[in-house]
């Protein structure tokens, strides 16, 4: 977590050091020897970071920096830059509301692999982590490495038990390199802010912050073995679907010690002519239980993280990045989903904009319209089995932006899980049927939702609250009569209207009181569900439930219609 309290600090006072400064002044001239000199231009740190402008005038204009080719230039200068920007570059891939696609098309092609660090490196990092006689504990471990990436290598070994696995090794050095990267990005988004109003409308620090604070985790290792255990819970009853086991006396923050996972990739699958269905089956159950059932879910479940076993069972792998989304999202996007099977496309606008994150003044109704449009031309008149969820909301998330609004990070990954989802599963099963796959989920979310121990904590909290307001309203009220009494608050009322309001105040009032002893039946008959009391055995509720029920619903319709 140092990386997120040195990006908390102000980025200018940051970008101070010697080594900074070096490294700042090197992504400026990477990226105007890419073509983007006409931005670097436009921060007028010509002069601070001593960069010289040795190209063309036309390679500095705005024209030039938009070309047709602009994505595969940001490519090539995220590659050059380093492990830091080529992360960057594959988060704003997933970022439709904030860049255009066909720009986000081409950061998806980053490729991950880089060469090698030697094993002396590797040896290095081992002693420093596992101890000077790590080796004891192996009784084999390839110095080739398996797989190398921009911020670890694996290479494969074997414990003295006989048990084959597989050492994740962060690659030494890293840490420092993306610390000064990160600090370096804030400033850069800081001055585009300044410059571009683009910028400001998408809060590109709050932008690189939540980047800092996602590589964060995935530089911590040890918060990678708590997610892969925290799968491995997940789907303990789920055969088809296993993770790796983590062995913690061998992990540490920059060293992750685990099972060798062995199988075949989706392609080979596809490739030898087997049946996919129960692949399909599994893959989407696995993806929809994330997302739907724990609301904790894998944030890059490419092909290239899950591997196809002999019995056609699953192993997911690479745990780094996941994502969250509390119950109460959970329920925004049963609302979603609902709208969307029922074609309910004014619910569909609402429930996003329920969810969004408000900049500024934001109409509605034209928010309403956009999303309306964008969701015809995906639903309406469309099978079911023909509607790519994903897609839609990726549209959507992107159109909000024009509104001054934008989705919740955890948000936007989880479009991003089901684009991926549905992308692998079209590749191999052409003819497959998300929505239907996605059917006993989401049923099984709207039965949760209004099962009786959920009813009850929602009571319970509701009551809470309720108390919690009428406990605050003697220390509250002396306070607003001085302020009435000291002239501070004036109301000018005609007669009649005084007298109609008086009336419509004895209305609430008598309103207020059915509603609250409405909600007081409510909350004891929930808890009476709790409780060894006889009841209706056919339908598991006790009279007293019944009794509090019934005296909650009458107390709904006096207040509804009196």
């Amino acid at each position: 977590m140092s990386v997120l309290r040195t990006i908390v600090s102000s980025s200018r006072a940051l970008v101070t050091g010697a080594k900074d400064v070096a490294r700042f002044r090197e992504i400026a001239t990477v990226f105007v020897r890419h073509g983007f000199g006409w931005f670097i231009a436009q921060l007028k740190l010509r002069r601070e970071l001593q960069i010289e402008f040795e190209y063309e005038g036309a390679a500095l204009t705005r024209a030039a920096a938009g070309s047709p080719d602009t994505g595969k230039r940001l490519v090539a200068a995220f590659t050059a830059l380093g492990p830091t920007f080529v992360k960057l570059g594959q988060i704003l891939s997933t970022r439709t509301d904030l860049l255009p696609e066909a720009l986000t098309q081409e950061l998806t092609t980053l490729q991950d692999q880089v060469t090698p660090v030697d094993f002396e490196a590797i040896d290095a990092q081992l002693r420093q982590n596992l101890g000077p006689d790590y080796r004891a504990r192996f009784a084999e471990l390839d110095e080739e490495p398996l797989a190398s990436a921009s911020i670890a290598q694996v290479h494969r070994a074997v414990l003295t038990s006989g048990e084959e696995v597989v050492l994740k090794i962060q690659r030494p050095g890293l840490r420092r390199t993306i610390q000064s990267d990160l600090n370096i990005m804030l400033a850069i988004a800081g001055y585009l802010e300044e410059a571009f109003l683009e910028a400001e409308l998408m809060d590109l620090r709050g932008v690189i912050a939540g980047f800092a604070k996602s590589l964060a985790q995935e530089l911590d290792f040890v918060h990678e073995a708590r997610n892969i255990e925290r799968f491995r819970r997940n789907f303990a009853d789920e055969p088809k679907i296993r993770l790796p086991k983590v062995y913690d006396d061998l992990t540490t923050a920059e060293v992750l010690c685990m099972e060798f996972v062995r199988g075949r990739k989706f392609s080979e699958v596809l490739e030898s002519g087997e049946d996919t269905d129960p692949l399909i089956e599994s893959y989407f159950g696995a993806s929809y239980k994330m997302l739907f059932i724990d609301g904790f879910f894998h944030g890059d479940l490419h092909p290239g993280n899950v591997f196809v076993q002999d019995d056609n069972g699953l192993a997911i792998i690479d745990c780094g990045m996941v994502g969250r989304l509390s119950p109460a999202m959970k329920d925004k996007l049963i609302d979603v989903l609902w709208a969307v099977i029922n074609e309910d496309l004014q619910a569909v606008a609402r429930t996003f904009y329920s969810l969004a994150i408000h900049k500024g003044r934001v109409n509605y109704q034209d928010f309403e319209d956009d999303v309306v449009e964008v969701a015809e031309r995906y639903l309406v008149g469309v099978p079911l089995s023909e509607i790519q969820i994903g897609e839609l909301f990726g549209e959507l998330v992107a159109g909000a932006t024009r509104h001054n609004v934008r989705m919740p990070t955890d948000f936007t990954m989880m479009f991003k899980a089901i684009v991926t989802t549905e992308g692998l599963a079209k590749s191999i099963a052409p003819d497959v049927d998300p929505i239907e796959l996605a059917r006993p989920f989401i049923e099984k979310m709207v039965a949760e939702r209004y099962s009786p121990d959920r009813l009850k904590q929602t009571a319970l909290a509701d009551f809470h609250m309720l108390s919690r307001v009428l406990r605050s309203l003697p220390q509250q009220l002396p306070a607003v009569l001085s302020d009435i009494q000291e002239g501070k608050v004036a109301v000018g009322i005609a007669p009649g209207t005084l007298r109609l309001q008086e009336e419509a105040a004895q209305r609430r009032q008598k309103k207020a009181l059915r509603t609250a002893i409405a909600a007081t039946c409510l909350v004891c008959g929930t808890y009476a569900l709790s409780l060894p009391l006889p009841g209706f055995v056919s339908l598991g509720l006790p009279y007293v439930s019944a009794f509090f029920y019934a005296a909650a619903l009458g107390g709904v319709l006096m207040a509804r219609w009196r």
